[in-house]
């Protein structure tokens, strides 16, 4: 499911690079398009592209299929969609690049990986004492899984908007 399209609504669930989300949204001017922006900065789209009426995270979600959305213009039936499709949106006001659950989710996930790579423990003891101790309901390894791609992406793009080296991604991602 990369897109899914009603009225003159196109909602993007594409992964892509920025260059696929542009080519996204010039190919459709005159839709009002939502699309998943987890590992960007919704504001540098919203700043260039009129007909983008909201950002989603949705990569992260987890067994509940909450995602975070966030409007510029809430279309009637989009919240509704995003239901039919399974997921459980909240909306949030903030506008930043990660939004806020995968941002935390990736420095969690980065950690871990440090972690690994210094021979703290091993990969099902960091998944356990993140279960069992904070009572989360992955370990940062199996949020990861299948995810490195959009997690060393998300980094890259935090370290390229604040210079702030705590977003570099360990070697083992």
């Amino acid at each position: 499911m990369t897109n899914v399209s009603f009225e003159n609504v196109l909602i993007n669930f594409g992964f892509g690079t920025k260059d696929e989300k542009i080519k996204v949204l010039t190919a459709n001017p005159e839709k009002h398009v939502y699309m998943d922006l987890t590992c960007y900065d919704p504001q540098e789209f919203y700043d260039e592209y009129p007909q983008l009426k909201g950002s989603f995270a949705a990569l992260f979600a987890d067994e509940a299929r909450k995602m975070e959305i966030h409007f510029l213009h809430k279309e009637p039936g989009v919240i509704e969609k995003f239901r039919e499709l399974g997921f459980s949106p909240v909306e949030t006001t903030i506008v930043s690049c990660g939004f806020v659950f995968p941002r935390t989710i990736v420095q969690i996930i980065n950690e871990a990986h440090f972690a690994l790579e210094e021979g703290v423990a091993s990969r099902e003891d960091i998944n356990r004492a993140m279960k069992f101790g904070v009572n989360y309901p992955k370990g940062p390894f199996e949020w990861s899984e299948g995810k490195e791609l959009y997690v060393k992406t998300l980094l890259a793009e935090l370290l390229n908007k604040t210079k702030d080296r705590r977003y570099v991604a360990s070697k083992l991602i």
